[in-house]
């Protein structure tokens, strides 16, 4: 299911000194070095980091998809684009996914997972800078916002130039949110424990942000209702991710899917919150993202109803 090309590996598992990159899931995210950790003498275990090395890698699209979710959702319901996909899906009635889907090849515990410090990137610089300047355009429009960044790490990847007034993070592992300098507070949390909640109060957010990571959440559409809970009426959930991941801690629904079925998939999670209007998907991927050469971005996004 996953490809690894040769030397993309150097933008996956390579321990970078800049700040850059969101790792799958560090409110799930598997672990690779931390920021200034692991490239200033932070030691990691031989056997975790080559794991982590050989696992995270870019995926093909696949030729043939066995379809277990129901309906053949998603599969038949991809349009030209990413946009048009989003913009013109006919939801199914019911919630289109078996347990099954959500089930993935390593069960064993995520605090075990994810127990080794990672600091380094997990996209490209471009896909980086590509999703900083998305965020440089939205946060202005909710001035002095509070900010909450779910399955986060050593960086959130927010501009530099602050229009925020607070940012929270959630996370797996504790060293990692401790060396995130655009954070004002974090909270360690697993949210693919039985109870997904996070520790906010309803209403207590403009923003919801989470980068590559969602595709690693067992129980997806009760920690969306969750984002929906802590997000004030008006407020804006933002999802971005790409072609990458960790195989072995994926859910099966994305490792058998595409790019643009997972589009309906994250945007799947917001229709069926119920809490959100109608999400929209863009593709921010440069022509060399369409040629292999970069990880192509797609941000899928939705404002909270009311």
């Amino acid at each position: 299911q996953t490809r690894l090309k040769p030397m993309a590996l150097s933008a996956v598992a390579s321990v970078r000194a800049a700040p850059s990159a969101h790792r799958p899931h560090a409110s799930l995210r598997p672990s690779t070095p931390s920021r200034k950790s692991s490239s200033h003498g932070q030691t990691i275990s031989g056997m975790a980091f080559l794991s982590g090395l050989f696992a995270f890698g870019r995926r093909s699209r696949p030729s043939s998809t066995q379809v277990r979710a129901k309906g053949g959702w998603p599969q038949s319901f991809v349009s030209a684009d990413a946009a048009q996909t989003l913009r013109e899906v006919r939801w199914p009635e019911e919630w289109p996914y078996t347990e099954v889907d959500f089930s993935r090849q390593d069960e064993s515990t995520d605090a075990g997972f994810y127990s080794q410090p990672r600091i380094c990137t997990h996209v490209d610089d471009h896909f980086i800078a590509t999703l900083t300047k998305h965020y440089a355009e939205v946060f202005p429009t909710y001035p002095n916002a509070r900010i909450l960044d779910i399955c986060s790490s050593w960086i959130s990847h927010y501009p530099t130039e602050k229009t925020w007034s607070h940012v929270s993070i959630t996370g797996m592992n504790e060293y990692e949110l401790q060396q995130n300098k655009q954070a004002d507070d974090y909270s360690v949390r697993d949210l693919n424990e039985n109870d997904p909640k996070l520790p906010y109060d309803d209403a207590s957010f403009d923003i919801v942000t989470c980068t590559v990571s969602f595709d690693y959440l067992c129980k997806p559409l009760e920690v969306m209702k969750e984002v929906g809970r802590v997000l004030k009426p008006g407020g804006m959930v933002i999802l971005s991710t790409s072609n990458r991941c960790f195989p072995t801690k994926a859910v099966n629904i994305w490792l058998q899917t595409g790019d643009l079925e997972h589009v309906l998939i994250y945007g799947s999670y917001m229709h069926y919150a119920g809490a959100f209007e109608a999400p929209e998907a863009l593709d921010l991927s440069g022509p060399l993202s369409r040629m292999g050469f970069q990880d192509p971005v797609y941000v899928i996004q939705a404002k909270k109803s009311g």
